[in-house]
C-alpha cells in the first residue's frame, strides 16, 4: 500500500509541476508583454465603460478616480445602482467632482427578470450606453490608465476580452491566504486557458456579438455570468483575447468569516458552473498533501519532499513575478512563509464546494443548481413583511 501511494504521489507531483513549469513560461512572457507601456497601435473607437457600485467598500473613491482617469480619446461611464440611497453612489459623486471633464453618469435599477444582481444591473447600463464597445469593470477593480486601449487593441481581432484579476493591497493573516490562491494558482489557471475563458473582473465586448449571443439577459440567472458570457460566445466559434494587462482588484483586510463565506461561495459557484475545472482545482490542491503523505509513509520519501519542495517554489516564483509585475506593494513577497498552510487550506475551501448548494451575495441568497441561480431570500428592504 506503502508502495502504491508513492508512485501515485510521485505521479501526480510530476504533472502538477509540469504544470507550473508551462504556467511559469505563459506568466513570464505575459509579464514582458505587460510591462510595455507604449500605448498600443490600431483604432480606438467609442467606449462605453460599465460601472456596477454595491456599498462604500475599502478603497472605492481610488477605484473610481482610477476609472475616470483613463488615457482614451473618447469613453463614457455609467455607473450602475441598484438604490439611491448606496452610499457607493455619494462616493462616486465626490470623485466626479474631482474630474469634471469626463462624460459620466448615474444609471440607477435593474433589468427585470433576472437572478444574477450583476447581470440584472449591467443590462441596465447597456441599454443606457452609447457605444458599440461596451466595457465592464467591478467595483473592487482600479484599472491601469490604458485598460480601454487594452480594450480596444484585443478587440481589433476578438469579440470579447478579458483580463486576469490580480489581488493587491492584501492585509491580515486572511486576506493574505485569499490572495496567495488567486494571484497564484487563479492566475496560472487563466493563463493556461489562453484567454478561453471569460473573467468578469473587467471585460470588453463589441455590442453587436453580445446581442447576437443573447446579451447580458442570456446569463441572466446564470451562477458566474462571466463564466456563462465565455461559453455564449464560444458555442457561436467567436475569437476571444486576453488583455495586455492584468485586471489589479483592491483586497480590503477580511477575517476569517469573510474570507471563508468568499471561499465558500466561489467554491460553490465553480462547481456548479464549471464542474469540470472544479473538479481539476481540487485534485491539484490535494497534490501537496498526497505528496506529503509519501513522504512520510512510502519508500519515496526523498523524490515525494524534492517534488514537494519544487511544487511550493514554483507557486512562489509565480507569486513573486505577479507581486513584482502587478501589485507593486509586497504583499505577495510578504506572504511566501503562508505557502505551506495552502497545503491544507486551499484544499478545505474547495472541499466546501461539495457541502452545500446555496450561497449569500449582495444580501441576497441564492440556490446553486447547473450552473443556475434561484433567488432564495430577497435583500431586506425588498422582502416581505
Amino acid at each position: 500500500m506503502e508502495t502504491v501511494l508513492g508512485l501515485a504521489a510521485l505521479v501526480a507531483g510530476g504533472m502538477a509541476l509540469l504544470r507550473h513549469a508551462a504556467g511559469i513560461g505563459l506568466l513570464l512572457r505575459y509579464v514582458r508583454r505587460a510591462r510595455v507601456r507604449t500605448i498600443p497601435p490600431g483604432p480606438t473607437p467609442p467606449i462605453s465603460l460599465l460601472k456596477p457600485l454595491y456599498g462604500d467598500e475599502p478603497g472605492l473613491e481610488e477605484n473610481l478616480r482610477a476609472t475616470l482617469r483613463q488615457n482614451y480619446p473618447e469613453f463614457e461611464v455609467l455607473f450602475l445602482h441598484e438604490r439611491p440611497d448606496d452610499p457607493a453612489v455619494a462616493v462616486a459623486q465626490r470623485v466626479l467632482r474631482e474630474v469634471p471633464d469626463v462624460d459620466a453618469r448615474f444609471v440607477q435599477g435593474r433589468a427585470p427578470g433576472f437572478a444574477n444582481p450583476k447581470a440584472a444591473v449591467l443590462a441596465r447600463g447597456a441599454a443606457e450606453a452609447r457605444h458599440g464597445i461596451l466595457a465592464a469593470a467591478d467595483s473592487d477593480v482600479r484599472p491601469d490608465p490604458l485598460c480601454l486601449r487594452d480594450v480596444a487593441h484585443g478587440l481589433a481581432g476578438a469579440v470579447l476580452v478579458s483580463f486576469v484579476p490580480v489581488v493587491f493591497g492584501t492585509r491580515g493573516f486572511w486576506s493574505r491566504v485569499a490572495g496567495l490562491v488567486v494571484d497564484t494558482e487563479g492566475f496560472l489557471s487563466l493563463l493556461l486557458a489562453g484567454g478561453q475563458a471569460s473573467t468578469g473582473a473587467t471585460i470588453g465586448v463589441r455590442r453587436e456579438a453580445l446581442e447576437a449571443a443573447g446579451g447580458f439577459e442570456a446569463v441572466g440567472d446564470a451562477a458566474a455570468d462571466d463564466y456563462a458570457l465565455g461559453l455564449a460566445f464560444r458555442s457561436k466559434r467567436l475569437r476571444l483575447a486576453l488583455a495586455r494587462r492584468a485586471a489589479r482588484l483592491h483586497a480590503p483586510p477580511t477575517g476569517r468569516r469573510d474570507t471563508m463565506r468568499w471561499a465558500v461561495r466561489w467554491a460553490r459557484v465553480v462547481r456548479t458552473a464549471a464542474p469540470g475545472v472544479y473538479a481539476l482545482g481540487l485534485a491539484l490542491s490535494l497534490v501537496p498533501l498526497l505528496l506529503l503523505a509519501a513522504a512520510l509513509l512510502s519508500p519515496y520519501a526523498g523524490a515525494a519532499w524534492t517534488l514537494l519542495a519544487a511544487h511550493t517554489a514554483a507557486r512562489a516564483v509565480v507569486a513573486v513575478a505577479v507581486d513584482l509585475r502587478f501589485c507593486w506593494d509586497g504583499s505577495l513577497v510578504r506572504s511566501l512563509h503562508l505557502l505551506p498552510l495552502l497545503w491544507v487550506l486551499e484544499p478545505a475551501g474547495l472541499l466546501t464546494g461539495l457541502l452545500g448548494s446555496t450561497v449569500d451575495w449582495r444580501g441576497r441568497r441564492y440556490r446553486l443548481r447547473g450552473g443556475r441561480a434561484t433567488l432564495v431570500a430577497p435583500p431586506p428592504e425588498t422582502a416581505n413583511p
